[in-house]
C-alpha cells in the first residue's frame, strides 16, 4: 500500500470532523485513522480487525445515483467485515 504521511492542514478538519461525531454519538466507538493513499486499499485493509465498515456515496445525478461508486463496489466485495453504504439525504 503506497501512502504518505498526513499534513498538519490536512488533519485539522479531519480531527475536527471526527470530534463532532464522536460527541454526536457517545455511545459508539469510533476509530479514526487519517492516510493518504487510494481509499479502496485502505478501508479494504482497515476491514480486517472491523465489525462493521460505513461509507458515503455521493450518488450524482438521477442515473449515476442509482450506482455505487468505485470504491463502495470494492468494498462490498473485498472487505472482511459487513459494509454499509450511506447515501445524502435529498
Amino acid at each position: 500500500m503506497v501512502t504518505r504521511t498526513v499534513t498538519e492542514h490536512e488533519r485539522e478538519p479531519f480531527d475536527a470532523l471526527v470530534t463532532v461525531v464522536r460527541n454526536a454519538f457517545p455511545g459508539v466507538a469510533v476509530g479514526a485513522e487519517a492516510t493518504v493513499a487510494h481509499p479502496a486499499e485502505v478501508l479494504t485493509h482497515a476491514s480486517t480487525g472491523a465489525q462493521l465498515l460505513v461509507v458515503g456515496s455521493r450518488g450524482h445525478g438521477a442515473v449515476s445515483g442509482l450506482l455505487l461508486g468505485s470504491v463502495s463496489q470494492h468494498l462490498l466485495r473485498h472487505s472482511a467485515c459487513p459494509v454499509v453504504v450511506v447515501r445524502p439525504r435529498t
